[in-house]
């Protein structure tokens, strides 16, 4: 009987490293499966926190940077024109020290005391005709509204 029962534990060992197998082959299929199954849901992004503030963050940068960027284009126009004013109040200022520089000058402060009285108050010489264009209705200076300047424009 020894030999029968080393052919029965023999035919056990094999039913035994058959279920082994089997079970090992099961096994591996479920984890395969559970891989599978799980890859999916890895790709499926979630809502992530980190990302959102990082998209919040870009966004309010963008914005900030816009918004400065609209500033400073702003403010180099008001520049531009502040220097074009200044200008503008420079050359009326060597003007008037030319005008102060003639006052000592009595021939220069004549011409000075004529321009401003033929300018501003629209005096003439004695015996000087004017003739007056009643076709040209916008001529101020002959209105009495306006300087030699407005009529150079």
């Amino acid at each position: 009987m020894n030999e029968e029962q080393k052919i029965i534990e023999l035919r056990r060992k094999v039913n035994n490293d058959d279920f082994r197998r089997q079970e090992k082959e099961i096994k591996e299929q479920r984890r395969q499966q559970k891989f599978a199954a799980s890859t999916p849901k890895k790709k499926k992004k979630k809502f992530n926190i980190i990302n959102f503030m990082f998209t919040v963050f870009v966004l309010y940068f963008l914005y900030t940077g816009f918004t400065q960027q609209q500033m400073l284009n702003d403010l180099s126009s008001a520049i531009d024109e502040k220097k074009i004013e200044k200008a503008e109040v420079e050359k009326k200022a060597t003007e008037l020290k030319k005008d102060v520089e003639k006052i000592n000058d009595q021939e220069a402060l004549l011409e000075l005391v004529e321009k401003v009285a033929r300018n501003q108050y629209k005096m003439v010489k004695p015996n000087e005709t004017i003739y007056i264009d009643k076709n040209k209705n916008d001529n101020k200076l002959i209105q009495g509204i306006g300087f030699e300047k407005d009529m150079k424009n």
